[in-house]
C-alpha cells in the first residue's frame, strides 16, 4: 500500500471527531475552524501496550506523523493524560469506556497461533462479510498483523456518547451490542475470531505495510447496525447450534485422520485447522466432547509434529462450543486437496472429487476468470464516459457472481498490474470506470475524427478535452492512464 493510502485511512477513521491540526508548531495552514476536545493513545509497540507506555495525541496531525508507531486507539476519548511522563513516552490513563467521545469504528481480529497464520493470497476474508437477510456489512479496511488481520468497520457518521440524566450511557451499550454481533458472526465464519478483546481498546495502527484491503464505500450506518444486531441478538444467544448431518462416517474423514499434516508455515491449512476440522465432524455427528477429545488426543500423537496437550484440549472446546454447526467444506476441500489428493467429498447431495493441482494455478484460476470476463463487459458496454464504460459496484457482482470484497481486490489487481484503467467516481453519476487499452484508443481515435470532420469547433473540443483529462502517460505506444478532473478516489491496492 502507498503511504497515502494509510493516511487516507486514519483521516477517514478519525473523521471530524478529532481536531485536524497540532495545538502547537503544526505545519498546517489555519482553516479557522475551532479547535475540539478529544484524544487518542499511541504505542510504539506490544510491550509498550502492555506496559501501558505511550503518547496521548489531541490531533490528526499528530498521529499522521506518528512514525513506526504499532498500535493506537481509533476511537476518540474526551480527554488523555499521564500517571508519570519519561523522556519519550509516559504511562498513560484516561483510555476507559466511559471516558470515549465518540465511537466510529467497529474493529474485528483474527488471531492464528503461532506459525498457523495463512498469507494474504490463501486467507478467506469473506469471514469479514456479514450478511444477514438484507443486510451486508463489510469491512471498510483489512489490516495485516504479526498473527492474523484485523477488520475495521467504519461507520458513516460518528456515534457521540453522552450520559444520561440517570447516569446510563445508552449509546455506548447499544454500540457494545453491535461490536459483540459482529465479532460473534465474523467467528461463526472463523474459528481464531478474538470475541473477548476490549471492544473498543488498542487495534494495529494503519501503515503502509500492514494495510491489505481498503473499501471505502464499506460505510454502514449506526442505525442499520443497530436494527441488525437486535434482530441477530436472540439467535446468536440461543442454545447450542442444531446438528447437520453425519460427517464422521466419510471418505474425507478418514482420509484426514490418516494423513500426516506438518505445521501450516503460512498457509493457514496446517495441524491446527485439521484438527479443528475433524472435531467439528464429531461435534455435528453427536460424538461427545469426551470421545471427540481421546481422538484429537491419539490424532496428535500420531503426527509427526504432534500438537501441545494444551492446544488440542483448546481445539476440541472451540469445536464444541456451540458456535458451529459442523466442519466447513471449504475448508475440507482445501485440506484434501493439500493431504489426501483423490479424495472424493461428499456433502449432503454435493460430491467433488478431488485432484491435486499447482498452488498457483489453484490460487488464481478463478480471479484469471473473473478478469476475462470483466474486460469483456467492459468492451461490449454502450454506458461509455470519455472512453470508459461505466457500472455500478452491483452491476458488476450481479454479473460476475461475486462478492464486494472479491470485486475491489479483483479492481486493485488489475490496476497493479495496468490492465485497465479504473476509475471510481462518487455521486449522483458516480460508480466504476472501466476502460481497456482498445478501448481508450478508439476514444482518441475518434476525438481525433470528429476534430478534423469539424474544425470550426477545433478549439472549443480542444478546451474541453484539456479541462476534462490529461494524457499523463504513454503505455507501450496505446495504454493511456486518465486523469480525471473529479479527482476521482483512487481504488487502492
Amino acid at each position: 500500500m502507498r503511504k497515502t493510502d494509510a493516511a487516507d485511512a486514519i483521516k477517514t477513521i478519525l473523521g471530524e471527531t478529532l481536531s485536524t491540526r497540532r495545538y502547537k508548531h503544526s505545519v498546517l495552514v489555519p482553516d479557522g475552524t475551532a479547535r475540539k476536545n478529544g484524544a487518542v493513545f499511541v504505542c510504539w509497540s506490544k510491550d509498550l501496550l502492555r506496559a501501558a507506555q505511550g503518547v496521548v495525541m489531541t490531533s490528526q496531525e499528530a498521529v499522521l506523523d506518528a512514525d513506526g508507531a504499532s498500535h493506537w486507539t481509533p476511537n476518540v476519548f474526551r480527554y488523555g493524560t499521564y500517571e508519570q511522563r519519561g523522556p519519550k513516552f509516559g504511562t498513560i490513563r484516561g483510555h476507559m469506556e466511559r471516558n470515549l467521545k465518540a465511537i466510529t469504528t467497529f474493529v474485528v481480529d483474527v488471531d492464528y497461533p503461532a506459525g498457523e497464520k495463512p498469507d494474504y493470497a490463501d486467507f478467506d476474508s469473506s469471514c469479514f462479510t456479514i450478511q444477514q437477510g438484507e443486510a451486508l456489512f463489510e469491512p471498510t479496511y483489512i489490516l495485516s498483523t504479526p498473527h492474523g488481520y484485523q477488520a475495521y468497520y467504519v461507520m458513516a457518521a460518528p456515534v457521540w456518547i453522552r450520559r444520561s440524566e440517570d447516569g446510563r450511557y445508552p449509546a455506548l451499550d447499544s454500540a457494545k451490542r453491535v461490536s459483540q454481533a459482529i465479532r460473534t458472526a465474523v467467528a461463526n465464519q472463523n474459528v481464531y475470531t478474538d470475541t473477548g478483546a476490549n471492544d473498543f481498546g488498542f487495534f494495529r495502527l494503519p501503515s503502509s505495510d500492514n494495510l491489505v484491503e481498503v473499501d471505502e464505500d464499506a460505510r454502514p450506518t449506526f442505525a442499520a447496525l443497530q436494527a441488525w444486531s437486535m434482530a441477530v441478538g436472540g439467535r446468536q444467544q440461543a442454545a447450542p447450534a442444531k446438528r447437520v448431518t453425519d460427517q464422521v462416517h466419510t471418505q474425507w474423514f478418514e482420509a484426514l485422520t490418516q494423513a500426516q499434516v506438518p505445521c501450516a508455515q503460512g498457509s493457514g491449512y496446517g495441524r491446527n485447522n485439521t484438527l479443528l476440522t475433524l472435531c467439528l465432524a464429531q461435534y455435528a455427528s453427536g460424538v461427545s466432547e469426551a470421545e471427540a477429545f481421546d481422538y484429537a488426543d491419539q490424532w496428535s500423537s500420531f503426527q509427526h509434529q504432534p500438537l501441545r496437550d494444551s492446544e488440542v484440549r483448546a481445539i476440541v472446546r472451540s469445536a464444541y462450543s456451540g458456535r458451529y454447526q459442523g466442519a466447513n467444506m471449504s475448508y475440507v476441500r482445501e485440506l484434501c486437496e493439500r493431504y489426501a489428493p483423490d479424495t472424493i467429498i461428499k456433502s449432503g447431495a454435493q460430491a467433488w472429487s478431488h485432484f491435486r493441482k499447482p498452488r498457483a494455478q489453484r490460487q488464481y484460476s478463478h480471479q484469471q476468470e473473473w478478469a476475462q470476463d470483466l474486460l469483456r463487459l467492459a468492451e461490449r458496454s454502450t454506458d461509455r464516459v470519455l472512453g470508459h464504460a461505466r457500472f455500478t459496484y452491483l452491476q458488476l457482482q450481479q454479473a460476475l457472481g461475486i462478492s464486494r470484497q472479491s470485486l475491489v481486490r479483483l479492481l486493485n489487481e488489475l490496476a497493479n498490474r495496468a490492465q485497465m484503467s479504473i476509475r471510481r467516481v462518487r455521486g449522483r453519476n458516480g460508480g466504476v470506470y472501466l476502460a481497456t487499452a482498445r478501448m481508450i484508443a478508439q476514444y482518441v481515435q475518434s476525438e481525433k475524427g470528429t476534430a478534423q470532420h469539424k474544425p470550426e469547433r477545433l478549439v472549443m473540443q480542444a478546451e474541453q478535452v484539456q479541462m476534462n483529462l490529461q494524457i499523463v502517460e504513454i503505455f507501450d505506444g496505446v495504454m493511456r492512464h486518465i486523469k480525471w478532473s473529479q479527482s476521482p478516489i483512487h481504488i487502492s491496492s
